[in-house]
């Protein structure tokens, strides 16, 4: 199913907005420790179970909280641990003061996603400064009126869960925009159509689905959904997916399935499988992908797009795993496909949709210094985005070869790079780490761009931060990038409160951009680090592997040598270190700590994998075997032994103080992965008590509203401040 986080869906990790110890007997309660209540978390039962791997006993005193469905003990547990969290949270000595600057800030700036045109109409992606959620506002043309299209918040009550935009999806023609909803942060979609001009919507389904694309002329609409019957935590949820077909005005029990699990020739086997079809306009034919995750784009088949609609397509496997293709666009009877498996940086492959494959297509941008890693095809050519040395760039690449660089008015990031083969040019957006988004177009004419303003602008000034960039020697010799936030008088004295933000895994972009909330944390002496560990992707796809199952442990040591680094340099010192990782980013974070508990004063652990061993058995487990490794296989369950924070902790040992976090909607990373690993820090530490266990009964993954996220934000930056200053 889904699990990488894109590279902008970061900022809605961690900006929107376990296992934990318990503490060991012997540990007695600091009353000078800011951060320790007058009383204890409540222990977890202790209840082991062994499991023998290829000779290897390995305990788990807490897989009682693994049951399915959940028991009333854990959910108790659950919500004590949460409550005693809350009260500790609130007494922090800042947080009132920073959460008064995260309001602020969060009300004087409007949040811009991406504009993207289609049929002559602008669809604006953005939350207004001060309100709670996104909304889908829309332009008839370019300058006229802008209004709300989709507002998934209205007529929700104050007390009922925030209901949150999944996906966003407008035809070729503009005419209709296909959307899902889900509650309360759990991902499990409601998808729906909207017609643009007269307002009239259609439930698609209520199962869990995701809109994957539009036929050419825009009246057929492709999306996958899981099994009717697939119940939600067992392991087999994703099993049996398929991608179906809606056409537009026939009842959505009449849609079709148009691409199944595992369907096609040559068809390579693999755990997970999310099925899509795309269309493009002005193009007979559809592309049918197998995404492995949700994310990676494993094969790729071709089919004539009347034979689909008819019911006997005739698909052609064009692109196998071993391409590593990260996008694929049709152009008429050609296909475009850019791809890192035989380039480390990527490539831009052509092919002849009827007779072509990657194999033997044409390179038209072969690989170079930056990495290329999205795309899009606007009416007068290819805009590719590359990445050289953490700054983004666009180059087009015309249908008859031709190479261009687009020029850029600002150096620093560029994303959500959007076209339409009906129009010349794309729409972007660029930021910085210390500056906020702003909109272009390109000029295909001369390739200049043009700014346009669709965000409230924020009223506060930015000059006094700054983003420096370096690199950090490790163990081995690479050289790890680091961008450095921070206030332009920062004094290099070892004693500034220090961030190290991380991630390393699919070999994603750790590309987080400008957030407001940042600068709470900036301004009040905080400095803020952006490490690009390996088995991340900023620096191509040998980058990813070098963290990446057996080499995984490179990941959380480049982390470790990046801060020792920081700390010879002199930004900070080991007592005013934090260490923070989200997601697949709970692994550098929880072995970091654990095997250099020394070096860091705080720890937080955001919706994080720490229990490696266990997490192919869960709902969106399924598939991850291809970047961490199964259990099924010896010398990969010895890698997952290494990387599992869980079963890593020692007791009576003094870990950083630790703040996990949860939603309990989580789909992805299921709440008691978190759990357990805050049980397990809150029995061995002798730092009491070990681990704070922050539970959120109205988000999963991602925050869901603005509150949501700010006293998510209020919470984190408070509880570093409480352990570093």
């Amino acid at each position: 199913m889904f699990n990488a986080i894109s590279r902008r869906q970061f900022i809605a990790v961690t900006a929107a907005g376990s296992v934990i110890p318990a503490w060991a007997s012997s540990a007695k309660v600091l009353a000078s420790d800011p951060a320790t209540p007058s009383k204890l978390p409540p222990k977890a039962r202790v209840d082991p179970v062994t499991d023998r791997y290829w000779g290897v006993d390995v305990t788990d005193p807490y897989r009682w909280m693994e049951a399915q469905p959940k028991t009333a003990e854990w959910e108790t547990w659950l919500r004590q641990q949460g409550e005693y969290t809350r009260s500790t949270l609130d007494g922090l000595p800042k947080r009132a003061a920073i959460l008064k600057r995260l309001e602020f800030y969060g009300s004087e700036t409007d949040t811009l996603q991406y504009v993207a045109s289609a049929g002559g109409r602008l669809f604006i992606y953005k939350r207004l400064g001060g309100e709670q959620g996104f909304k889908v506002f829309v332009k008839d043309k370019a300058d006229g009126a802008e209004r709300v299209l989709i507002d998934p918040l209205a007529g929700r009550k104050a007390d009922e869960p925030p209901a949150t935009l999944d996906y966003v999806l407008p035809s070729h023609t503009g005419s209709h925009i296909a959307y899902g909803i889900s509650i309360g942060g759990s991902e499990v979609t409601t998808s729906y159509i909207k017609d643009v001009m007269s307002g009239d919507v259609v439930e698609i389904t209520r199962i869990l689905s995701r809109g994957t694309g539009w036929s050419a002329d825009g009246t057929r609409f492709f999306y996958y959904r899981v099994r009717a019957d697939a119940v939600l935590g067992s392991q087999d949820f994703g099993r049996g997916a398929s991608c179906w077909m809606h056409k537009l005005g026939t009842p959505p029990s009449t849609d079709v399935e148009v691409l199944r699990e595992a369907e096609g020739p040559d068809y390579e086997p693999m755990e997970d499988d999310t099925p899509q079809v795309k269309g493009a306009m002005n193009s007979n034919w559809v592309l049918g992908l197998h995404l492995l995750n949700g994310n990676d784009i494993a094969m790729v088949y071709i089919t004539k797009a009347q034979d689909l609609i008819s019911g006997k397509p005739q698909w052609r496997k064009i692109a196998g795993r071993a391409a590593g293709v990260m996008s694929a666009k049709l152009v008429g009877d050609t296909v475009y496909i850019l791809a890192k498996g035989r380039q480390s940086n990527g490539e831009l492959v052509k092919l002849d949709a009827s007779t072509g494959n990657f194999t033997n297509g044409t390179v038209v941008l072969p690989a170079g210094e930056g990495v290329i890693d999205t795309m899009d095809v606007a009416r007068d050519g290819i805009y590719v985005h590359d990445l050289t040395k953490g700054l983004g760039g666009l180059r087009r690449v015309s249908f008859d070869g031709k190479i261009e660089r687009v020029q850029l008015q600002k150096s620093g990031a560029v994303w959500n790079v959007f076209a339409t083969q009906d129009e010349d040019g794309p729409w972007f957006q660029m930021d910085d780490l210390t500056w906020p988004g702003v909109t272009y177009k390109v000029n295909a004419t001369d390739l200049s761009t043009k700014q346009f303003v669709f965000a409230k602008p924020p009223s506060f000034d930015v000059a006094a931060f700054k983003t420096t960039r370096i690199d950090a020697p490790t163990r081995d010799g690479v050289r790890v990038p680091l961008e450095i936030l921070h206030r332009k008088d920062i004094k290099l004295n070892r004693r500034n409160p220090l961030l190290i933000v991380a991630y390393g895994s699919y070999g994603s972009i750790l590309d987080p951009g400008f957030s407001a909330s940042n600068l709470a944390f900036l301004e009040a002496g905080g400095v803020i680090v952006y490490a690009h560990v390996r088995g991340g992707g900023e620096l191509g796809e040998s980058w990813h592997l070098a963290g990446k199952k057996a080499t995984k442990p490179n990941t959380w040591r480049d982390a470790i040598d990046s801060a020792e680094h920081l700390i010879k340099l002199g930004w900070t010192a080991k007592k005013h270190l934090a260490l923070w990782g989200t997601s697949a980013g709970g692994i550098m974070v929880g072995r970091a700590i654990t095997e250099r508990p020394d070096l860091f004063a705080a720890a937080i652990g955001e919706v994080g994998l720490f229990n490696t061993l266990r997490f192919e058995l869960t709902a969106n487990g399924p598939g991850n075997d291809a970047e961490f490794g199964t259990v099924k296989k010896e010398d990969e369950f010895h890698a997952l032994q290494k990387m599992d924070a869980y079963h890593s902790v020692k007791d009576g040992t003094r870990y950083p103080a630790a703040l996990l976090i949860t939603g309990a909607n989580d789909l992805r990373v299921e709440p008691w992965q978190i759990g357990k690993f805050a049980a397990r820090l809150q029995a061995a530490s002798t730092n009491v008590p070990g681990a704070l266990l922050r539970v959120d009964y109205e988000t999963g993954h991602f925050a869901t509203s603005r509150k949501n996220g700010m006293a998510k934000m209020a919470d984190i930056f408070s509880f570093i401040f409480a352990h570093t200053t």
